[in-house]
């Protein structure tokens, strides 16, 4: 339903999102979610690349856990697109398989105990926010994390949630590049 901007075929302003998606995350980087926003509203493109520039790739909880927390909410909110797409990135930052799957199948058997505690609070509050009490926060701080770290991770939430939003919107398919990394 919706066409993809290619690199090539991109106006400036557009290219430069591109240019700093390519800087952040490499050639790869650059999948159809991104080229579907460029293709029809940079503004969109540009706050939602910014945000996940912030808060996925920046920041001070590993990588490694806010790609566990995005498939984690991603699956929980039945996105197919981003499920795949952060899986994918997860196997490309070279996390443990047997972690990926016990994400993707709703294991509580993760190790260590703050990854657990941070997926399953990110997955109530990807559900429901409002079921989130006092003692979840303290659960967290208790595993280690810090206040700091908790607002990231409720930010990470929400842009889990906008993301998944705008792709199941979008109705795209997985990027055939992504497909060839998840079979590897």
């Amino acid at each position: 339903m919706y066409s993809f901007l290619e690199y090539e075929d991109a106006p400036e302003p557009v290219k430069k999102i591109y240019d700093d998606i390519f800087e952040c995350l490499g050639n790869e980087g650059l999948v159809d979610y991104f080229k579907v926003l460029g293709h029809y509203n940079i503004i969109v493109l540009d706050v939602t690349w910014n945000m996940l520039k912030s808060i996925l790739v920046e920041g001070e909880l590993p990588r490694a856990l806010k790609e566990l927390v995005f498939i984690a909410v991603s699956n929980e909110n039945n996105c197919s697109y981003c499920t795949d797409i952060h899986t994918a990135m997860c196997k490309f930052l070279n996390l443990n398989e047997g972690d990926i799957q016990k994400v993707l199948k709703k294991e509580t058997n993760l190790n260590p105990k703050r990854v657990k505690l941070s997926i399953e609070f990110s997955r109530k509050m990807a559900i429901n926010p409002g079921l989130i009490v006092e003692l979840d926060h303290q659960t967290l701080l208790d595993a280690g994390l810090t206040k700091s770290q908790i607002f990231e991770l409720m930010a990470l939430v929400s842009l889990v949630n906008y993301s998944n939003t705008l792709a199941q919107g979008m109705m795209i398919d997985v990027d055939q590049k992504v497909v060839n990394l998840l079979n590897v």
